[in-house]
């Protein structure tokens, strides 16, 4: 039986949590002009928020559903990605407004449109993390993870994108490749969890996921997980538009990330039957690979002035992540690092994340800075000739942009792995084990304690026995 400190640890954490958002908002947060009385301005409300409406969209119900295709755990992804967006938004809005000059000079920040938008931008990693770690973690150990991540990767943004004025305006390093590897890190040093079957097999969870959770659970999972793949493909655009400036940046950013994500599906339903020997689809290739394309063009969807560069990296995204699922996931598990990505966020988000950081090197070495006109200084900024008074070539610009690859990949992964050693503690609860002392408890590891998927199980045993009291009396009335 589970202490007091166990069974209470989660609400009180959250508790806390809310309590010192709600003073640190009270004392450092103000509206910022438009959103106050007197006020006649619709513009920002016309231009902003439907963006906003779109990743909050993306947010939760597109990477809710993407992760419910693990029947065992189909409830723990959609109510998971729920909390974590409500708890790191209000996380991310403070850490930026801590980092922004306002608050230097003033000690308080404005919040508005824009803010709540970044802010849901921010929860993107938290979210990619969860991915890697679904249906090994307890509900404590995911907020402890969001709380950690989302401070050191607003940090990373803030470093590479305002200090080091690196082009990212899709967010595909600081947020998808971040993510992606914070995630692995930790999945490396967090513990196996393993899961009694009802046919009494003991498995491992996260290996194989996607054959080992075909013998039980929701029969529609899998068309569940592939609504959040339609949904995220509809508004991917509108994710990579949503941070570009000036405006034509937003919409090459829009048509880009188009043009991107249909090369990648139509190379991704090719490769997904070349891959298998009966010419068959792989669902597991369609519903992740797929989506490839929006997260290789985010770095350079601002910055891409030919419509068949957009159209030849999707392609090759979609490439690099059907790959990723069918070698390089295995050798991951297998290999002396001993990796479980659960959903394959190495393939979907870390894989791609990395071809657009490099993409933004070799288009900025391609492209000749006079084609941006007055945009060049507001993609570059610290391009020479511009307000910040830079002294930058093209080639000065390209090193900065592979120091941004570098800087993610060892940041997240060194961060990951620290946070993974915390996560280990006894102090914070864990998921139980079949193998362990606990074995009693092994059914809970579906999802904190089991009790939506106990609950299930048993309507479809009621179901089930329903149907065979039907069928009897159906007999007895024949004969």
């Amino acid at each position: 039986m589970p202490s007091l400190f166990q069974r209470r640890q989660f609400p009180a954490a959250l508790c806390i949590f809310q309590i010192a958002f709600i003073l640190l908002f009270s004392l450092c947060a103000h509206f910022n002009e438009h959103a106050l009385p007197d006020n006649k301005s619709k513009v920002y409300v016309n231009t902003d928020y439907p963006l906003f409406q779109d990743i909050h969209v993306m947010s939760l119900v597109g990477f809710g559903f993407l992760m419910a295709f693990l029947k065992r755990y189909g409830f723990a992804a959609v109510s998971m990605n729920l909390l974590l967006c409500a708890f790191v938004s209000q996380w991310a809005m403070l850490i930026r407004g801590f980092l922004s000059t306002e608050f230097r000079e003033s000690w308080s920040f404005t919040i508005s449109i824009e803010e709540i938008m970044t802010a849901d931008l921010s929860c993107t990693p938290i979210l990619i993390s969860m991915g890697a770690l679904i249906g090994r973690f307890t509900p404590m150990q995911f907020v402890v993870m969001g709380f950690i991540e989302t401070a050191v990767c607003t940090v990373i943004e803030y470093l590479i994108i305002t200090v080091l004025h690196c082009n990212d305006g899709g967010r595909s390093l600081v947020t998808h490749a971040f993510g992606a590897y914070f995630g692995l890190a930790v999945a490396r040093t967090a513990r196996k969890v393993r899961m009694i079957s009802k046919r009494g097999t003991i498995r491992v969870v996260g290996e194989d996921a996607f054959d080992d959770n075909s013998e039980d659970g929701i029969d529609h999972s899998e068309l569940f997980s592939m609504i959040g793949t339609l949904f995220l493909w509809i508004f991917f655009p509108s994710f990579n538009a949503a941070a570009q400036e000036p405006e034509d940046a937003r919409i090459r950013a829009v048509i880009n990330t188009y043009l991107a994500m249909t090369s990648c599906t139509v190379i991704t339903f090719m490769l997904t039957s070349l891959t298998d020997r009966h010419g068959r689809f792989n669902m597991i290739h369609i519903q992740s690979s797929t989506l490839a394309g929006g997260v290789a063009i985010g770095s350079v969807a601002n910055a891409i002035l030919q419509p068949w560069h957009s159209l030849l990296i999707g392609g090759v995204a979609a490439i690099i992540s059907v790959f990723g699922h069918t070698h390089i996931q295995p050798c991951l598990r297998k290999s002396f690092l001993s990796v479980t990505d659960t959903c394959g966020v190495h393939n979907l988000h870390g894989l791609p994340g990395i071809l657009s950081g490099v993409c933004s090197i070799i288009i900025v070495l391609v492209y000749d800075p006079s084609y941006y006109g007055d945009s060049l200084h507001q993609i570059y900024p610290y391009f020479a000739g511009g307000e910040k008074q830079g002294d930058r070539d093209k080639y000065d610009q390209a090193l900065y942009q592979a120091l941004a690859i570098i800087i993610v990949f060892v940041s997240a992964t060194v961060s990951g792995l620290f946070t993974g050693f915390i996560l280990r503690c006894g102090c914070v609860n864990q998921m139980n084990d079949p193998t362990g002392a606990h074995a009693e408890n092994a059914e809970r590891a579906g999802f904190y304690y089991g009790l939506p998927q106990e609950v299930l199980w048993r309507s479809m045993e009621m179901q089930r026995e329903m149907q065979m009291r039907y069928r009897d009396h159906e007999s007895n009335e024949i004969y």
